[in-house]
């Protein structure tokens, strides 16, 4: 029990599979976990074996005292599932992706006027970039510039999510609860400290999902709904009479609540880090967006082809510090055999991110940040068996580690990396990222420190964001009258 890490979870992971190599198997109290620490393994499990290994175990915890039962991320595999994977994936897969980006562009273009007059607010920022983009995106909801309630509930449902998800968090998700369920437990029962906890965060989790979407369908009945994810199908669903009216809005309701569940916030903390620790990497950046955009307007997706150092910065950006190091646990449904091994059903099957993207077989230097990586045709995965390259984001990718694996990949990463690529062009066009400076005006050394828990942030560290130039002001300024 004590192998589980309760912090520092990767670094914890990492080192157990230095030690013990691709596989690592845990058994806690009757209960068996299984760490897949290289790509290969990952992708013969999770991709190969699809079917057996796209299962969740039932978290006491998360489903159960949190109420994120309705959440399709925390569902059993199976046909409720695969309706409401279906109806995420037609709305935000690769084809549709381009459908977003103007709201990604507008919302860009707000973050960069907000860090123009306030840097020294990034996070603040930053989440409401985040909110900002998935809120108009799904529910058609203009978020308020500050102390907005959707972002203020959000983001406490979400980080009590985040600190549960993780193997060994809580007690109550190893303990055997069999005879005595922890429902029957009153919070002021020693050890049940985790219900009062639970409370809270299931309070946050219910009105995530449901104060937005009462919001919208109250917009709808009104018809002065905007264009979204969750208008378009129920509109959808008005035009084809569906029967079963109230489960496919339950549906609708929990997909949209879940299109919530992106980070982006960390990614790009992640970016503003890496800028301030490898200046060498801006200059770089800076010179080719010169090059290709110049100083009279800012970058768009249409450049996004004509910008592959940009590319390669936001690749490596996914790389050197995952958002999810663990991603959510998968269960295999029935018992199997790789490589001579017995994996027995209900194990907790876990594809260790951090250290897949960590590999320096296949990220050579993997602590250092350098985007040149993703440029190097010959690099190891590049390409696939008959030596075609291979598609942005495909499984059969190592960087795809970053967003889960197999069924269970993040079916709105297309739009999750198309929100980093066009805020890093934006902020590298007219910024210079550089050290922060202490009270008393001296530059202070960052470090490459990063939180514990599902959702990997970077700790609090100085930094400065500075106009390139006296043109900047009057370029930003301009983007304020091209918004709606």
């Amino acid at each position: 029990m004590f192998d589980l890490a309760r912090e520092n979870e990767a670094a914890h992971y990492f080192e157990m599979s230095k030690k013990y190599g691709n596989l690592v198997f845990l058994s806690v109290l009757g209960k068996h976990i299984l760490f897949a620490n290289d790509f290969r393994t990952a992708y013969e499990l999770f991709e190969k074996r699809g079917s057996n290994y796209s299962d969740r175990a039932r978290s006491p915890m998360i489903n159960d005292l949190m109420g994120w039962d309705w959440s399709f991320g925390h569902m059993p595999y199976g046909e409720k599932w695969k309706t409401h994977r279906k109806m995420f994936h037609q709305q935000f897969q690769q084809s549709v992706a381009p459908i977003h980006w103007p709201t990604q562009t507008r919302e860009a273009h707000v973050l960069i006027r907000s860090l123009l007059y306030s840097p020294q607010d990034l996070i603040n920022h930053l989440r409401h970039n985040a909110a900002s983009t998935i809120m108009n995106v799904t529910y058609g909801i203009t978020v308020s510039p500050k102390d907005d309630r959707y972002i203020t509930v959000a983001e406490k449902a979400l980080d009590g999510m985040a600190k549960a998800a993780n193997p060994g968090a809580f007690l109550v998700e190893v303990l055997p609860f069999r005879e005595y369920p922890p429902s029957c437990l009153q919070e002021w029962f020693p050890g049940a400290g985790f219900k009062r906890k639970a409370r809270e965060w299931r309070e946050a989790v219910m009105e995530m999902k449901d104060a937005p979407f009462e919001e919208i369908t109250k917009t709808l009945k009104e018809g002065t709904a905007s264009p979204c994810f969750v208008s378009n199908l129920i509109m959808d669903l008005d035009s084809k009479g569906d029967q079963d009216r109230e489960t496919t809005m339950e549906t609708i309701k929990g997909c949209a609540g879940l299109a919530y569940g992106g980070e982006s916030v960390s990614a790009l903390t992640s970016f503003v880090l890496a800028m301030v620790l490898h200046p060498e990497v801006q200059i770089k950046a800076h010179q080719e967006l010169d090059a290709v955009i110049g100083r009279g307007r800012l970058p768009t997706f249409d450049d996004r082809a004509s910008l592959p150092y940009i590319g390669a910065i936001s690749k490596e950006i996914l790389r050197w510090n995952p958002v999810a190091p663990l991603g959510l646990p998968h269960m295999i449904t029935n018992d199997d055999e790789y490589n001579g091994y017995f994996i027995p059903a209900g194990t907790i099957v876990i594809g260790n991110s951090w250290t897949i993207l960590h590999n320096p077989e296949t990220f050579p230097d993997p602590l250092k940040f350098n985007p040149d990586r993703f440029l190097d045709p010959c690099r190891p995965f590049a390409t696939n068996d008959r030596g075609n390259p291979i598609p942005e984001l495909s499984t059969s990718d190592p960087l795809s580690a970053s967003f889960g694996y197999g069924r269970r990949i993040c079916p709105g990463r297309f739009m999750a990396e198309a929100q980093v690529w066009i805020s890093v062009a934006c902020m590298l066009s007219v910024f210079t990222i550089g050290k922060g400076v202490d009270e008393n005006g001296n530059e202070v050394e960052a470090a490459p420190a990063f939180s514990s828990g599902m959702i990997c942030h970077p700790l609090p560290f100085k930094f400065s964001i500075k106009p390139r130039g006296e043109w900047v002001k009057n370029l930003i300024e301009q983007t304020a009258d091209l918004a709606p």
